[in-house]
């Protein structure tokens, strides 16, 4: 029997690695907000920020504005786990947010992340869980790996290893060489296979 369910919109990051919109999606790494700021890059209206007073007042709008203008950006402070997901949770929601972001010291469990999933299809936006220490089995779509790479020869330009974990969509396990070309917000992120195929299969 044919699957009559709509497929969901993708957001392409490059012309073979693309992430589902009304999801979830988690990312570690010493380097996770490279994945999660061109995300927000990418995307067009306000965005749902969450996180304890340190993650949340670190946010410097200098650095931020090489990505987007800080001005979409709504802070949320929190001070329990509790409140951090109920936070997330409301809003993504709201059909206002295209991106929810939420800093945890520790990844949600399946419970706490079917319920984010669910609220991210409800309120159509995407949800990004930025994880410090480690992860649980959970209902997010992928899990990412971001490091910082040294540049000796390109000082100025960031560069990142992305490497995919987790896909629940069909989409194998893979890592790039990412540079970030957007300044100006023009969201130019070039990527560099090192290990996997493209998603076009998945779309």
């Amino acid at each position: 029997m044919k699957d009559l369910k709509p497929k969901k919109q993708r957001l392409r990051l490059s012309d073979d690695v693309s992430l589902e919109l009304q999801s979830l999606h988690e990312i570690m790494g010493e380097a996770n907000l490279s994945l999660a700021l061109t995300v927000a890059a990418k995307l067009s209206g306000p965005i749902v920020w969450i996180g304890r007073a340190g993650h949340v007042q670190s946010i410097m709008p200098s650095a931020v504005g090489a990505f987007l203008d800080p001005a979409r950006m709504v802070l949320t402070e929190c001070t329990s786990r509790k409140e951090l997901l109920w936070a997330a949770e409301q809003a993504m929601r709201c059909s206002g947010a295209v991106l929810t972001v939420i800093h945890l010291a520790q990844g949600p469990n399946l419970k706490e992340s079917r319920r984010m999933q669910l609220a991210c299809e409800q309120g159509g936006g995407m949800g990004l869980i930025l994880i410090e220490r480690n992860a649980q089995s959970s209902a997010a779509q992928t899990r990412w790996t971001c490091q910082p790479i040294p540049a000796n020869d390109t000082p100025l330009t960031p560069h990142w290893s992305w490497e995919r974990t987790k896909s629940r969509n069909g989409g194998r396990p893979g890592r790039w060489h990412v540079t970030w070309g957007g300044y100006g917000q023009t969201c130019d992120v070039h990527m560099v296979c090192l290990l996997y195929t493209s998603d076009a299969a998945d779309e």
